[in-house]
């Protein structure tokens, strides 16, 4: 992380891919506006709490996501 809430552009591409692997692993009547606006909020909250290692990513933003 550069510092602060500051993501770095690596660390930015590896979210956009993150959140793109779980919204598109999400059966389609799960990819919902608020599903996928919740996918983002987990990946940025991980992301400001310093976690990195992709799987955790992933699983993560996953979470609370509702049908």
């Amino acid at each position: 992380m550069l510092g602060g809430n500051v993501l770095s552009p690596e660390e930015l591409s590896l979210l956009g891919a993150i959140y793109d692997l779980v919204v598109d692993s999400l059966p389609s009547r799960m990819r919902t506006p608020r599903n996928r606006r919740q996918v983002a909020l987990n990946l940025l909250c991980l992301s400001l709490r310093g976690e990195r290692d992709p799987l955790e990513l992933e699983l993560g933003a996953a979470a609370g996501l509702t049908c």
